[in-house]
């Protein structure tokens, strides 16, 4: 008897349904080998990434796609039968190969466009400062102990030091004199940590260098929204551009979303100096690199709770049913 329920079980496993973000990481492979013409492999840290990027993905489209529903009936659904998938599957294997994980705030934020072109979404898997102080510290000639990153308010006490010939190394003096209460924000700095002191590395940014941020971003809405949150991003941004890389651990998708980055910079500077807004979905969904207030990121509890959703509804049939915003990978 105990022998018969062994076998049942072992067949209930075997014919168990893929979940969708097995799918989608099946459909990722797919894609990306008939690009490169050749097949390719996914370690098991990489699927566990893949699977988390779709759950990310799944989510933000589904909130857009209520949004968009509720502003305007006429236009083009935020779905998944609209998003051009090739160009998914290739920016999703940089990602992917770069170590980002979606489910931890801030490393990536999938942002749609709509390409008036095709008629599909495109999907800009935008890095957040969490992702790119990662994957940068990953790939720096020499991988620094620490990195500080610190606002400077107008009450608070600073003073930088840099190297000279009674100084073997950057440092500072960093002092807050009224921590509930510090002002109004006038600068920040990073401070790179090696194990040899003498390489230790002091980043000042200034209200200036902030400033000409915020006048380069397509919109203006989460400067005006967020703006420490914002600055703080910058200030990320800066100092690991500071960073050495190894040329040895440069890869194809670091060369990748680095050129992605300079070309949305690029296009942000000409959006503004040209005055005009090219981007076709809603301002709030085109730059989510802040804390969102309404959908805080997901707890460890959350994310595993709806990664085990996610296979029993795959179990149960119900991922495909008629009417499912559900992608039919």
């Amino acid at each position: 008897m105990a022998q018969s329920a062994q076998v049942q079980k072992n067949q209930d496993i075997t014919v168990r349904e893929q979940t969708v973000s097995e799918r989608f990481t099946l459909m990722v492979v797919k894609e990306l080998s008939s690009t490169v013409g050749h097949g390719i492999e996914l370690s098991e840290d990489q699927k566990r990434l893949a699977q988390h990027l779709f759950v990310k993905i799944d989510a933000t489209l589904n909130a857009l796609e209520v949004k968009r529903a509720q502003q305007d009936r006429n236009g083009t659904p935020i779905t998944w039968a609209n998003v051009n998938m090739q160009k998914l599957a290739l920016d999703a294997m940089h990602r992917i190969e770069l170590g980002l994980d979606a489910l931890i705030p801030n490393h990536i934020h999938p942002i749609p466009y709509l390409n008036k072109k095709t008629g599909k979404y495109d999907l800009d898997l935008r890095i957040g400062y969490s992702g790119k102080d990662y994957y940068r510290r990953g790939i720096a000639l020499e991988k620094p102990k620490d990195i500080i990153y610190e606002l400077v308010y107008s009450t608070d006490k600073f003073v930088a030091h840099k190297r000279s010939l009674g100084n073997e190394g950057d440092s500072y003096e960093f002092e807050i004199t009224q921590p509930f209460d510090r002002g109004d924000v006038v600068g920040g700095f990073g401070y790179i940590v090696y194990d040899d002191p003498s390489k230790n590395k002091l980043i000042l940014v200034t209200k200036k260098d902030f400033d000409k941020s915020r006048k380069a971003a397509k919109s203006d809405e989460f400067w005006g929204k967020h703006p420490v949150e914002m600055m703080y991003k910058t200030l990320v941004h800066r100092v690991t551009d500071k960073l050495t890389m190894d040329p040895r651990k440069v890869t194809a998708s670091f060369a990748a979303v680095e050129q992605q980055e300079y070309e949305a910079e690029v296009e942000a500077e000409i959006q503004r100096e040209a005055n005009q807004d090219i981007i076709d979905v809603q301002a709030e969904t085109a730059e989510a690199q802040v804390p969102d207030t309404e959908n805080p990121p997901m707890t460890e509890q959350e994310k595993a709770e709806a990664l085990e959703r996610e296979k029993k509804e795959a179990e149960q049939g119900e991922l495909f049913n008629k009417g499912s915003r559900r992608p039919n990978f």
